[in-house]
């Protein structure tokens, strides 16, 4: 009897510092689009704020580091709710407009449990969700996704014989 393999999944992540759009390609089905948001506060005003600083004798106190912390923290909250949701893929896709998809990369790399590959990290503008939808399926599809899976494949069959 000829063994079954689960269908490929591959998923696109299209992320911000405020969302993020996760595109799921399982096998052939269409791609499912969900939506994260990030919760990360980019810049906190009180009323009455004036200066960013306190003076109490010849010491200046400023929230800037706790701000800084916090955000931090709200960071990798928001990078482990979008690893939870991918959980189940193979290979990842990531782009964006900033910074965040390479500290998404980041905690990816530090996630021993997930298997996904990450199969390509690029810059690109803001995007509705239709249009990320439109760009991972064209990665997905194109030539260069498919070579990247050959090379891993070769790498896979070299570290085998060895």
């Amino acid at each position: 009897m000829k063994k079954m393999r689960p269908p490929e999944v591959k998923a696109g992540i299209w992320l911000d510092q405020e969302n993020a759009w996760i595109i799921k390609i399982t096998g052939k089905d269409e791609p499912v689009v969900s939506k994260l948001e990030s919760g990360v506060e980019s810049r906190v005003r009180y009323p009455g704020e004036g200066k960013v600083f306190a003076r109490f004798g010849n010491a200046f106190i400023s929230d800037q580091e706790k701000k800084q912390r916090r955000q931090v923290n709200q960071r990798q909250k928001y990078f482990k709710e979008i690893i939870a949701e991918i959980r189940d893929t193979g290979y990842l896709y990531l782009f964006g407009p900033g910074r965040a998809k390479e500290g998404l990369l980041n905690a990816i790399e530090k996630t021993k449990s997930l298997k996904a590959k990450v199969a390509s990290l690029q810059t690109v503008d803001k995007m509705t969700s239709d249009e990320a939808k439109r760009e991972t399926v064209r990665y997905f599809n194109d030539m260069a996704f498919k070579a990247f899976k050959r090379q891993l494949q070769y790498l896979r069959k070299k570290e085998a014989v060895k």
